[in-house]
């Protein structure tokens, strides 16, 4: 994981050579997602995918041998234009708030050839007000003119986009391609012997040894503003920084191995899962799932011969981590700590186990010096306990407050909307986010076992469910709802805890909230939470808390984060072997 979170903006761009097709979509999400969870604000350059471009090119000229500039720039930015669309789609179904702009929105100015001009301008105070309500996404390669007329920034040019608004923003930089990093001769192209991996290049040598990795304009722009910049492939765990200088060689590494990952449970969050790591084959190897209903398993594209019914066997195989997506008390703790006495990290999506457990799993994870990872347990794709986690680093927290059960909040959308309390339920459960039998969600229980664990993240202090006062939404009707909405009010369940001279105090119950209270507007199955420090400004966070994307994406990014951390291990250790 390049360190996207140490710093306050990056801007990733995303080329053709990586998004070949619409496949390579939810690989690009998973970057963009582990940057935003660390607390980067985050901009996505994108370019048309695969060979769209040329296709382009090539029905202009069926057209018109020599197509007219404006013409031709309108369609080619239409490549772009269509990338930025799905990207959005695909961030969304993940449960990431995005923005979309279009090159006039966000300013870019250019000056020169309209089929190669110069960036010279972009909208920062608009940027910036963008990047406050999530992840923006822009297309490369496409500026305005002077007169507000569409441009191109010639072959490359989203390198050159991303570069531009990175200098401009005093942003971090990470250029996704198909290699890890620059090479002395291209990878692909060498039929003997071994290119050599810069670990630091200078922007001259970029320019030498590129070979059209990296668009030459972009790299005058960056040599002439003294820019540094990266890099690397999706999921890196190496890349090559460009910049001042001078020229270092990578030490050579031994290529990291896939992960090797034990799935426990196989329903709506384990498919989408096993789906997306049998998607990432080079970065993980699922060596078996353990469900109760085979039938399940094998209309999500498990192989038959992956699914084990002994859950113990399958934790004793030899594996890397176990994914916990079962849910409930039982056997969940039983298979957990089985799994970290056997040495596996564990992450799981269990808020119940780990509010009822989370205390004496964690020493036991400690103990066997493996990772207990649980994003995904509070509010689904919402980074809550990261972000918390920062905030406590920055000074004590006074108070968290939030929506934080996707269900509740989907349901009394419905009955606001005319249904009656059945069919909201029926809605919630055919969409996905309410469990067949959904009183848990409906009582309050889920929300208050998310507090347990913010409480603990933020206080440092381990309550149990029966400290929490909890008041669910079952006597809440649509009179009620529209009564609220006549007073300027909107309902939503509100959990919080708050520091006070007798401790923590924690609660979960609906509220009638003002509409300009930051939760009232939470609409559909969005998590917010509000985090209010003793000194200094509170700070909101959003995003999908409920469904199988959402929550998938939160498992994923801490499988990329054990991933990441063992294949330091493993280059310290090399490193250490070749000093002895």
């Amino acid at each position: 994981m390049i360190e996207a979170e140490k710093h306050h903006a990056v801007v990733l761009k995303f080329g053709s050579s990586v998004l070949r097709s619409e496949d390579d979509l939810p690989s690009a999400v998973h970057e963009i997602y582990r940057a935003w969870r660390d607390g980067a604000q985050v901009i996505v350059v994108v370019s048309a995918l695969g060979d769209a471009t040329d296709q382009l090119l090539r029905r202009a000229s069926r057209i018109c041998e020599q197509p007219e500039p404006a013409a031709l720039a309108a369609l080619l930015a239409t490549g772009e234009a269509t990338t930025v669309a799905l990207l959005g789609l695909a961030l969304d179904r993940a449960g990431i708030p995005t923005r979309i702009l279009d090159p006039a929105q966000a300013g870019l100015r250019t000056r020169g050839d309209r089929l190669d001009a110069e960036l010279v301008a972009v909208d920062l105070e608009r940027l910036r007000a963008e990047l406050q309500q999530g992840v923006v996404v822009l297309p490369g390669f496409v500026g305005r003119g002077e007169h507000g007329e569409t441009t191109l920034l010639g072959r490359g040019g989203s390198d050159f986009t991303a570069v531009f608004l990175a200098q401009r923003l005093g942003a971090r930089c990470i250029l996704f391609k198909n290699v890890d990093g620059l090479y002395t001769a291209d990878p692909a192209a060498v039929s003997w012997g071994q290119p050599r991996r810069f670990a630091r290049a200078t922007w001259e040598t970029a320019k030498r040894v590129g070979g059209g990795i990296i668009q030459p304009k972009a790299l005058d722009f960056a040599a002439a503003h003294r820019f540094s910049f990266i890099i690397a492939a999706p999921w890196a765990t190496v890349w090559t920084e460009i910049g001042a200088g001078p020229d270092e060689y990578a030490t050579e590494r031994t290529p990291a191995m896939p992960v090797r990952i034990a799935l426990l449970g196989c329903g709506t969050v384990g498919g989408g899962v096993y789906s997306r790591l049998a998607a990432l084959a080079g970065q993980f190897e699922v060596i078996g799932v353990s469900v109760r209903n085979r039938e399940r398993a094998l209309s999500v594209g498990v192989p038959e011969g992956l699914i084990v019914q002994d859950p113990e066997a399958l934790i004793d195989k030899p594996c890397d981590v176990v994914v916990e997506l079962m849910g409930g008390l039982e056997p969940a703790a039983t298979l957990v700590e089985r799994a970290l006495r056997a040495r596996r990290h564990v992450v799981t999506a269990n808020k119940a186990l780990i509010a009822a457990k989370g205390e004496h799993l964690i020493a036991l994870a400690a103990e066997n010096g493996v990772r207990l990872a649980y994003s995904a347990a509070v509010g689904g794709a919402l980074p809550a306990l990261e972000a918390v986690a920062r905030a406590r680093a920055a000074g004590p927290i006074r108070s968290l407050s939030g929506v934080l059960n996707g269900t509740t909040n989907f349901i009394l959308d419905q009955l606001a909307s005319g249904m009656s309390w059945d069919e909201a339920v029926r809605a919630a459960q055919e969409e996905g986010y309410a469990e067949a039998d959904p009183s848990l969600d409906l009582d309050g229980t889920d929300a208050a076992q998310k507090i347990v664990l913010l409480a603990r993240a933020a206080f440092g202090v381990n309550l149990s469910l029966d400290e929490i006062e909890r008041e669910g939404i079952t006597r809440i009707d649509a009179a009620e709802i529209a009564r609220a909405r006549a007073e300027g009010k909107m309902i939503r369940l509100v959990a919080s805890c708050e520091r006070t001279a007798d401790g923590v105090n924690a609660r979960v119950r609906p509220q009638h909230l003002p509409q300009s209270h930051p939760l009232a507007s939470t609409a559909g199955i969005e998590n917010r939470l509000l985090i209010e420090p003793e000194a200094g400004a509170p700070l909101l966070i959003a995003g999908k808390g409920a469904g199988r994307w959402p929550t998938t994406e939160s498992v994923l990014a801490d499988l990329f984060d054990i991933r990441w951390a063992a294949q330091q291990v493993s280059s310290n250790e090399e490193v250490e072997e070749c000093i002895a």
